[in-house]
């Protein structure tokens, strides 16, 4: 009988005990190949089992620093858009004052006017039309806070 050595049979009856000892030294080295093939692959796959953790955490702490970063970034555009929004009111209170003083004419007649410029007066306008823009900006802009 002929044994083709690349491909054994699977029933060894037949072979002859020089065959039979030859088969077992090749399925002997082949399986011996398998393990050291299997352990080099589990060495791999530690590896890269540490290097997916090492990365994971550091993904993790990137994010943290990002969402750190865009919530201060957030705040801060937050507080320059309320900066601007408080200039403009208290431009427009200034506005109304210097077009009274111009125009000499004061909301309820003369006899008021020391009452429009006293600075209660001023503070409570001002704080209305701050207040005033701020609503105005609110319902502009729905995804602010």
């Amino acid at each position: 009988m002929r044994i083709n050595w690349s491909n054994l049979p699977s029933d060894p009856a037949g072979m002859s005990m020089k065959d039979l000892s030859k088969a077992y030294r090749q399925l002997w080295n082949a399986l011996e190949e398998q393990k050291r093939q299997k352990r080099a692959i589990q060495s791999v796959n530690k590896a890269n089992r540490q290097e997916l953790l090492q990365k994971r955490d550091e993904a993790k702490t990137a994010k943290g620093r990002l969402v750190t970063l865009s919530r201060k970034q957030k705040a801060k555009e937050e507080a320059s858009k309320a900066n601007y929004w408080s200039g403009g009111a208290a431009i427009c209170v200034a506005l109304f004052y210097e077009l009274c003083k111009a125009s000499d004419g004061w909301i309820g007649g003369a006899k008021y006017q020391a009452f429009w410029q006293h600075e209660a007066m001023i503070s409570t306008l001002t704080f209305l039309t701050t207040s005033l823009f701020a609503w105005v900006y609110k319902a502009a802009h729905p995804d602010s806070k």
